[in-house]
This record gives C-alpha cells, structure tokens and sequence, in this order.
C-alpha cells in the first residue's frame, strides 16, 4: 500500500461496537478491518479495463495546490479555457 490518508466515516454504534469485537476476534485493528473489507468490496465489482479519464478528476486534492481562485475559476485550470 502506498501512502496512507486519514478519513473519517460515521456508523451508527451498534455496528462499531460489532467492528470493534471482530478486531478483537481477528487480532486485527479496526483500521485494517474496515480496509479489508473495502477491499473486498471493491473487488466484488468488475472494474473497467480502460475507460477515458475525465478533466474534472483533476479537481481531487486541489485544495493542496496552493490555487487561490480554483471555486471562480475552475473552468481554466480544468479545460484550459473560459467557458
């Protein structure tokens, strides 16, 4: 696995507390049973072989680009051009 970025998800309580018991049978974290089973879940699912990557996927981690006017004018650094 390549680096690792912080989520947070929200679960209604009974269904943490049943995570928590089977990380406890399993004598795993939390983290990497709930990983496991995105995995799995993930992998249930046929994945496209090639499909044409879309412009506005860009748009992921911009935030971090130092890009002050991203929100006005999004358009220019997506498309390359006003639109």
């Amino acid at each position: 696995m390549s680096g690792t970025i912080a989520t947070n998800i929200r679960l209604p309580e009974d269904l943490l507390k049943a995570l928590k018991y089977r990380a406890i049978e399993e004598k795993k974290s939390v983290n990497q049973i709930i990983r496991e089973a995105i995995e799995m879940s993930l992998a249930a699912v046929p994945q496209p072989k090639e499909r044409k990557k879309d412009p506005f996927e860009d748009v992921i981690g911009i935030a971090r680009s130092g890009i002050k006017d991203a929100s006005s004018k999004h358009d220019r650094y997506l498309y390359g051009r006003k639109r």
